[in-house]
């Protein structure tokens, strides 16, 4: 599909639908359809041996048939209607819940856990009203028709049977009663399948119509919608070998292009734009946040179509081309970059696929990320984490970038491709782009203009119209041009207008040090002595001779192709699989939740009284039959009244069954559902009391943690409520029908029930084959749902790198093994079913023979012989239902183990909900005393090493130095995201561990290097964490104001309640920045935390919002990490972070003086 038909709709939405409606039309198809063909079958025979035997009889039980299947018709559109609701709501309950896991540490950061959790259960209660008024009218209409209405009428035939047959052959009315009797039950038994199949069907309705929904860019040959039915779906390569040929020369044309995004048709966001770009033209674009740069190299890449226009890539219309081919001959490094859960190799890799580890290797070298991949004890297989979270964002920025270079395009495009890193490896890695992309055409985006300093052309953008264009000299040489305002606006030293010299920026060789000096100063400062391994890294040798080689464990080292290695859905199994893998299980666990599940206890001992008392009822039929044939030997005088009594005495007890049946089938299906829901609840709670550390584990990603909240409470509510309605009846039956039939005749019974053994040993079968594989396919499951959340999260980046086509050949390798369990289940379960319904016709034989001959010699009289007969059938039945139970329980006490493991995991270090701790009046006072941190999920080296610092209340600090140093961690500590492993923070005179982690966290707020938005409004991004009488309109846009974003936000048809989109997905990295500082601001914090808060703004917007920090810092304690100097020049003072060790310290000009490791910064700058 097209990323804008992504983009209109949230991937925990696409997720859901995918997982849940595939199994709702996998029962649809393998369990209801085929019953329903049975007894349709069983029907149609059981239909022509009454007609044959009476047809007149026949046609009074028929007569039901119209009224069900007019009620049916009639029931069904309104059922259909309202799972339609209920889907809506699923889908955005699990989008909620996906969106949360996706975007945890901005929730945590924010302490918005306990306004995630109220919007959970408000949407979850929403649900639940819409599902438990379809679960008491589905309860009503089932009962009404399916036993009422089918089994008066049985009565009534069988009356009317007796009253036209029995005087002509009492054999033949034996076979007429039960021929009926077995149409009745048969009857009853399909409005359960009718049920499913129809929600099946509801749901099928909906994926059909993505399936017919053709994209209008996108030719995936791997894409279902362009899959039709007559074709078999095309077998393809495990990897999409991409040519690497130069298809062209990478000559641009945008001729008079207009856009609007198709989410928000009326806003405009290029107009007329006219631009050629010859091949191998080195193009920069500027402009402020919001201009439509990054909108242009979106069109570039034909994620969408100019709404009027065309572009040419050497003289071909894009729209004449495939835009897999497009992309082919495209390298992007987008100014947030996405990288996924696997090895750092993996990920280059993913550039093309065909790559060899040398030339991966040589990839990391071009860009500088060689050197620090090097000092991991894994090397090249060391693990990114969930979107690269185990990288600091320089390294994973060069990590994008290494990806990029090994493509080898014939167009590069670089939208802020250095905004994360500092300005040494900004240096390095912009040589090694300009060397990577020689003799390339190549289009830069970029705010720092210290990257387009080598552009031989300049587009500056401003409210999608190109405003200025030339060369950097003749726009620098141009007096008031934007170009040269945006320059003068970062230049760090003070001078006067005529002084300034603007062309230094293209020429520093007389004012900056040289590579290899730079080189011996990072050397001086020690800055590369030690080996560290944690969710950031140092560097351990700039010297490339001296590298060591990665280090590649056995298991690594032997793969014989590249597959994407993503922990959840890797064949080779994690410990902690393998581990509950073969771990014995029990029924302790589901039995603790439902003691634990108090707020049903009202619903469950009403469903187990009137469901045990129907299961008294279902034997009812048994004696009816027997009486009625009784009838048929008294005397034709006193034949009339007994038919009327026995009719009269059966119809008032069917109408007490009924009642009993919907009663006991309502509190089941509604305890059910509350079951499920108070799972959910729980487990979402649960999991967000959490803290980061939880997070990071690679067994706790979003894709597995979204699966054990939905899909693990879903699989207990359809076992709950489908086989509890069953297990209770289905054990009462089998027990009372033995002891009442060995109460009539014993010496029958026991030959009867010869069929419970016998139904024992065939489901014993399925028992031991479904137990040993339902956890396997709940495993297969989880890696599944993990991977669907990560592809349809980060579609764009699949698709940019052409990826589609491998990661559905992976998502086909991880469905394999849940095809085959799913396939030998289905062969057992057919040879189960088989060889149930053989016996039961082979013991009917035997007992003919027996009874006959008991008959004969007097001990036993006919009609007992039916009911004993009868009865044992009945049981046998239940009793195979019952065995049968204990399989499918076996699936619900796995869902079981895995919900309570959840439920009972206690959150280390610190409890996120707690409602204790001090909550002091804090006035922003800093402390670090002796900290060495290491993070939780690589324990082995230290991030930060015995650092101790002081923060007086007010101060306006920086925390400078080269990426992967430590400075994030630094942000992650003062808000207590971690906990140190040593030493204190310290708020005030209070250790941050005795304060409220909320409370903290509404004291101290942080701006992050990438925002997170979420599918809200703006209003309510803004205001996100708030309670609502702190996040009154006049402080929202306030706080928009002093950010620089509300005349855009009044700009917009909708204003404040204009919906973001997934991520923020609808705004430029810009508008997204700036919504995420007044989401700060507007908390008036005591510390603000700024980790690289205005990367992605423009020279003057981050002017504005600098000064706005500047006027905040005077109220609050200002503490920064930059990699614009320009902006922390004016700061009370500047630590220099190398290592996990303060190596400087002072404030600019006394660093200046010190000409060390910040001096050296500077002049790089």
């Amino acid at each position: 599909m097209d990323v804008s038909w992504l983009e209109s709709r949230q991937s925990g939405q696409v997720a859901a639908m995918l997982h849940e409606h595939a199994d709702s039309i996998y029962a649809g198809i393998a369990d209801h359809l085929p019953m329903i063909f049975f007894t349709l079958n069983y029907l149609l025979v059981n239909i022509a041996v009454c007609i044959y035997i009476q047809w007149d009889v026949m046609l009074l039980m028929c007569s039901a048939i119209p009224a069900l299947i007019g009620c049916r018709i009639i029931f069904s559109k309104w059922f259909a209607k309202t799972v339609d609701e209920e889907n809506k709501l699923q889908g955005k309950l699990t989008n909620l819940v996906s969106e949360t896991f996706n975007c945890i540490r901005t929730v945590i950061a924010f302490a918005a856990q306990k306004q995630t959790i109220n919007k959970f259960e408000r949407i979850s209660t929403e649900c639940n009203h819409l599902t438990e008024a379809r679960l008491r009218s589905s309860t009503v209409f089932d009962s009404l028709t399916q036993i009422l209405l089918t089994e008066l009428i049985f009565t009534a035939a069988l009356c009317y049977g007796i009253w036209r047959v029995a005087d002509n052959s009492p054999g033949r009315l034996c076979a007429l009663a039960i021929n009926m009797l077995y149409m009745c039950v048969t009857s009853i038994s399909i409005g359960f399948h009718l049920n499913g199949a129809g929600t099946a069907k509801q749901n099928a309705k909906e994926m059909r119509k993505i399936l017919d929904e053709s994209p209008k860019i996108e030719a995936d040959r791997c894409t279902l919608a362009a899959i039709s039915p007559d074709k078999p779906i095309p077998i393809m390569p495990r990897y999409r070998r991409q040519s690497m040929k130069f298809m062209g020369k990478g000559a641009i044309h945008f001729k008079d292009i207009y856009f609007s995004y198709p989410s928000r048709p009326d806003i405009q966001v290029l107009k007329g734009i006219n631009l050629r770009v010859e091949a191998g033209e080195k193009i920069a674009i500027v402009g402020s946040s919001g201009s439509g740069k990054s909108t242009l190299t979106a069109l570039l890449l034909r994620f969408y179509d100019p709404t009027n226009g065309s572009i040419y890539l050497d003289g071909e219309n894009l729209k004449s081309m495939n835009p897999d081919d497009l992309r082919t001959q495209c390298s992007l490094v987008a100014q947030e970059p996405i990288l996924f859960e696997g090895t750092i190799s993996d990920n280059i890799r993913y550039g093309r696929l065909d790559a060899t580890q040398q030339e991966i290797n040589e990839a990391a070298r071009k860009v500088g990320v060689w050197q620090f991949i090097s000092s991991l004890p894994e090397g090249m297989q060391t693990r990114v984490g969930d979107r690269g979270i185990q990288l600091s964002g320089g390294q994973k920025q060069r990590v994008a970038i290494s990806r990029a270079v090994i493509r080898k395009p014939t167009v590069m495009i670089f939208d802020e491709p250095t905004s994360a890193l500092d300005n040494i490896h900004e240096e390095e890695v912009q040589k090694a782009i300009d060397l990577a992309s020689e003799g390339l055409t190549t289009i830069t985006i970029a705010h720092r203009l210290t990257t387009v300093k080598n552009a031989d052309r300049i587009i500056v953008l401003d409210d999608g119209h190109i405003v200025e264009e030339g060369a950097p000299e003749e726009l620098l040489a141009k007096e008031g041009s934007r170009f040269q305002k945006m320059c003068y606006d970062q230049l760090i030293r003070p001078q006067t207008t005529s002084e300034m010299p603007l062309l230094s920026m293209l020429d520093q060789a007389e004012n900056d040090l040289t590579l290899d000096e730079q080189k011996r100063a990072w050397a001086r400062n020690s800055l590369m002595q030690n080996t560290r391994l944690g969710r950031s890294y140092s560097l351990q040798s700039l010297e490339k001779d001296k590298l060591a080689l990665p280090v590649m464990s056995k298991k690594r080292s032997k793969r014989l192709d590249y597959q994407y290695t993503g922990s959840q859905w890797e064949f080779n199994k994690s410990f902690d699989e393998e581990d509950i893998r073969y771990k014995r299980s029990s029924f302790s666990s589901l039995i603790c939740l439902i003691r634990n599940y108090r707020d049903g206890y009202s619903y469950l001992f009403g469903a187990i009284p009137t469901t045990v008392l129907r299961a008294f009822f279902y034997l009812l039929i048994c004696f009816e039959v027997a009486s009625v044939l009784e009838i048929s030997v008294t005397p034709e005088s006193h034949r009339a009244e007994h038919i009327f009594l026995v009719a009269a005495v059966y119809t008032a007890l069917i109408i007490i069954k009924t009642i009993f049946e919907a009663l006991g089938r309502l509190f089941i299906a509604l305890w059910g559902h509350g079951f499920c829901s108070y799972l959910r609840n729980e487990m979402f709670r649960s999991i967000m009391r959490h803290g980061a550390a939880f997070f990071d584990d690679e067994k706790n990603s979003p894709g597995k943690l979204t699966h054990r909240v939905i899909n693990d409470s879903s699989t207990l509510n359809k076992m709950m409520e489908q086989k509890l309605d069953m297990l209770i009846p289905a054990f009462v039956c089998s027990v009372v029908s033995v002891i009442v039939a060995l109460v009539i005749n014993w010496k029958m019974a026991l030959l009867c029930s010869f069929q419970f053994p016998a139904y024992f040993i065939i489901r014993i079968v399925q028992i031991r084959e479904g137990s040993r594989r339902q956890r396997q396919m709940m495993d297969e499951e989880k890696k599944a749902a993990d991977l669907t959340s990560v592809v349809l999260s980060n579609m764009s980046t699949i698709k940019a790198y052409c990826l589609q086509e491998h990661f559905y050949s992976v998502f086909v390798d991880v469905l394999k093994p849940l095809a085959k369990a799913m396939r030998h289940q289905s062969i057992i379960s057919s040879f189960v079913f088989a060889c149930q319904f053989s016996f039961t016709y082979i013991l009917i034989a035997i007992t003919l023979y027996f009874g006959k001959l008991m008959m004969l010699s007097n001990e036993i009289t006919v009609f007992d012989y039916m009911r004993v007969v009868l009865l044992t059938q009945f049981g046998a039945n239940f009793f195979s239902q019952l065995v049968a139970s204990v399989t499918d329980f076996s699936k619900a006490r796995i869902a079981a183990e895995n919900v309570l493991n959840v439920m009972r995991e206690n959150a280390v270090d610190m409890d996120n909900l707690t409602e204790e701790g001090l909550r002091p009046k804090l006035e922003g006072h800093l402390f670090l005393k002796n900290v060495t941190f290491r993070y939780p999920s690589r324990p082995i080296v230290p991030i930060l090493k015995d650092m101790t610092l002081k923060i007086s209340v007010g101060e306006s600090v920086a925390f400078v130095g080269p990426s992967g140093s430590g400075k994030s961690t630094i942000i992650s500590l003062f808000q207590r995201m971690y906990s140190p492993t040593e030493g204190f923070v310290v708020l005030d005179k209070y250790n941050a561990k005795a304060i409220n982690p909320a409370y903290l966290r509404r004291c101290v707020v942080a701006v992050g290097q990438e925002p997170t938005l979420f599918s809200f409004t703006i209003k309510e991004n803004i205001a996100y964490g708030l309670i609502e009488s702190e996040a009154t309109m006049e402080k929202v846009i306030e706080a928009a104001k002093i950010a620089d974003i509300h005349d855009f936000i009044v700009s917009l048809p909708q204003g404040y309640d204009t919906e973001v989109g997934e991520f923020g997905a609808q705004l430029s990295g810009g508008q997204r920045q700036r919504i995420a500082i007044a989401r700060a601001v507007i908390r008036k914090p005591v510390v603000l935390l700024l980790d690289e808060a205005t990367a992605s703004l423009d020279t003057l917007t981050e002017k504005v919002v600098q000064q706005a920090f500047e006027k905040a810092g005077k109220s609050c304690t200002c503490v920064q990490i930059a990699h614009r100097l320009s902006s922390i020049r004016n700061v009370d003072r500047i630590y220099v972070v190398v290592d996990g060790q303060i190596t400087e310290e002072g404030n600019h000009d006394e660093l200046m003086e010190l000409k060390g490791l910040y001096y050296e910064m500077i002049q790089a700058a």
